[in-house]
């Protein structure tokens, strides 16, 4: 077992059984803030974007928006995948063994070139049916058009994306969140800055349209790989690319990820079911609805930030804590994170709650001068139905929003204690049950969009209230991976 060596300390230089409450403080923020500013960063780049998307007009939205949850299918694999890598990476460097970290790294590579050579293919070969299933017969056909161009370059382009997320779990299992941040901070530039060439033709770049918006994001999903294989490859890091173990596949090693990972892939599964079928009920009210639904998930995307950031740190802290056998510890840690998130999360909440509207008029933008009196006034009335619709709907998420990044949390720290067969639980309950069947009922019952938006803020109640149980419960602490 080769051990820690003292060049290779913890980046942060506060061992995590310090007694100090500013050092254990510092040890929390010092792994959440890049993350956080990384999700901050994302988020705020898929809103320029979405926004740059929607010059071109509502069914450029509703294009992309098709194509979410089909790309999302296709990461549910790798972000299980990440489950089992960061809960083995952070026992492992919990337990200072640089050996089994190492192995985790490169086995999980492994396993994801593999993995994303299958999905690509399969993908490949259903897109056009799957465009025309989620869309239904309500979105027009240019949507429809426009999401197949969309989802063919992403297809395409994803092992970049692939990669790239199983590099960044082993990183955040020991400890290293910043990479993730450096990594997409510069592929969210190199995205924003080809959209803004490619999207309408600028600087002497080809007008593509949804099309570029989606080479744009491929582009930046290249550079960020880039970016991160040069990290590792600096050496600095506590995993390293081993060509010994990258070409011998160790199975012994594939089944604990796999065993900490498939609970995860059915949590995955039954999130993007429930999405999926989520979608085709939004899809099924209309385009302006449907807009106005993929604007709020836009913003939503950034009201999560807290709550996936401090997820992060606690997931890391809980794995390498119980790697050193300090379950007490791991207590500590958690609930620390969930305090300062919830200071977060209402500054945000208030944001939404207030603001709704301004932020939501900022992805309209004003009628061709082109169009006839009668096109103008149906345009303009369409664009400002999308407004309220949608800052309606942000006040649901900023009365739910403490309660939904509380629930990254608590069901984030069980996944890092290796229990994420109890997460991929509450997934399955409150997406495809409660979210799923209760946001058909309500629609049924004549509530429209505001009935989609209520059951999505009650799975997220529901669920924080589970997390909960299970982690005052302890029985994560018993769990060995």
């Amino acid at each position: 077992m080769n051990k820690d060596k003292p060049a290779e300390r913890d980046r942060t230089r506060i061992d995590i059984e310090t007694e100090s409450r500013r050092e254990r403080l510092v040890l929390i923020v010092t792994l959440a803030l890049p993350a956080l500013a990384e999700g901050l960063l994302t988020s705020l780049t898929s809103i320029v974007d979405m926004m740059m998307v929607g010059g071109l007009g509502t069914e450029a939205i509703n294009a992309v928006g098709l194509c979410m949850q089909p790309k999302f299918i296709m990461l549910a694999s790798f972000m299980a995948l990440g489950v089992g890598t960061t809960a083995l990476a952070a026992r492992f460097k919990g337990a200072r063994d640089k050996d089994g970290a190492d192995s985790v790294f490169n086995q999980s590579l492994l396993l994801s070139a593999a993995l994303v050579l299958l999905l690509c293919a399969v993908m490949l070969a259903v897109k056009t049916p799957l465009m025309r299933f989620i869309a239904g017969s309500e979105l027009s056909g240019t949507s429809v058009k426009w999401g197949g161009e969309y989802f063919f370059i992403q297809i395409v382009g994803f092992p970049t994306a692939a990669v790239s997320f199983t590099i960044t779990a082993a990183l955040r299992g020991v400890g290293n969140t910043r990479a993730s941040f450096y990594a997409n901070g510069i592929a969210n530039v190199v995205n924003v800055a080809l959209n803004y060439c490619l999207i309408t033709g600028k600087l002497g770049f080809p007008a593509l349209g949804v099309a570029g918006a989606s080479i744009a994001t491929v582009a930046g999903q290249g550079v960020g790989l880039l970016v991160l294989v040069g990290i590792v490859l600096r050496g600095r890091d506590y995993v390293r690319f081993s060509a010994r173990k990258l070409k011998k596949p160790d199975f012994d090693m594939i089944r604990r990820i796999v065993r900490v990972g498939v609970p995860a892939l059915g949590e995955q599964a039954a999130m993007r079911i429930g999405m999926l079928a989520f979608t085709m009920i939004v899809t099924r009210l209309g385009d302006n609805e449907y807009s106005a639904h993929m604007i709020a998930i836009n913003i939503q995307s950034l009201s999560f930030a807290p709550g996936q950031a401090f997820g992060a740190a606690a997931t890391t802290l809980m794995g390498q804590c119980l790697g050193r056998t300090r379950p007490d510890l791991s207590r500590v840690y958690v609930n620390a994170t969930q305090k300062i998130a919830l200071g977060v999360s209402l500054a945000v909440a208030a944001l939404l709650f207030f603001g709704g509207r301004a932020i939501a008029g900022m992805y309209i933008t004003e009628p061709s001068a082109g169009l006839s009196a009668a096109e103008l006034a149906a345009e303009t009335a369409k664009n400002a139905a999308v407004v309220v619709l949608t800052a309606r709907m942000l006040k649901i998420i900023a009365l739910s929003n403490p309660f939904s990044n509380a629930r990254f949390i608590g069901l984030a720290a069980l996944r890092g204690a290796g229990d994420s067969k109890f997460a991929a639980v509450v997934t399955f309950v409150t997406v495809i049950f409660l979210r799923t069947v209760l946001s058909f009922l309500l629609t049924l019952a004549g509530l429209g969009l505001d009935g989609v938006w209520i059951a999505l803020a009650s799975d997220g109640v529901v669920a924080f209230f589970l997390a909960q149980g299970r982690y005052r419960r302890g029985k994560w602490a018993e769990i060995e991976v």
